[in-house]
């Protein structure tokens, strides 16, 4: 019977020790973005973006990008001061209206800053092999939308970035 616990320590020491594996974890430090107006973390391997790839959104008034080696993450806001209630939440439809039609149609409800916001995600890959996800919301008249793409499935760095994005 000794000799049976004896064997069977070995075995799950074994067992252990080959399930660990060295493995970059991009998150082992972070990077904090300051500026426009907002603070974020991303992961240490990653760098702020020359192009903050949000430029083309209509009436967007700040934003900026951060990139790694495989996925990029993008914010711009757009003043909504002058819109009525009414309007705030036409836009909200209009805005998972737009992007459903670009097959961003996995609806997923997220609180980013203390507020409500809504994630949207491609359950496929591109043509090019990006997933694509963004998110929208609005706080002290701004609507904030931010971009995540990447060649990986799975919204999971993304919502990490959204967990630490403050207003300042």
């Amino acid at each position: 019977m000794k000799r049976l616990i004896y064997v069977l320590a070995i075995l799950s020491l074994v067992i252990m020790v080959s399930g660990c594996t060295t493995s970059t974890d991009e998150w082992s430090t972070n990077n904090t973005y300051t500026g426009n107006g907002v603070t974020f973390d991303y992961p240490g391997t990653w760098n702020i973006s020359s192009d903050s790839g949000m430029d083309d959104i209509s009436g967007a008034t700040s934003g900026a990008a951060v990139e790694g080696s495989d996925a990029w993450f993008g914010f711009a806001t757009i003043d909504v001061s002058s819109l009525s209630t009414e309007q705030r939440d036409s836009l909200k439809t209009t805005l998972t209206q737009t992007y459903n039609n670009m097959n961003l149609t996995t609806e997923k409800a997220i609180t980013v800053d203390g507020v409500s916001a809504t994630l949207l995600s491609s359950p496929e890959q591109s043509s090019s092999g990006i997933y694509s996800n963004v998110a929208f919301w609005v706080k002290d008249d701004k609507v904030y939308i931010a971009a995540y793409t990447s060649t990986n499935e799975g919204t999971e760095t993304f919502e990490r970035i959204l967990g630490s994005f403050k207003t300042t």
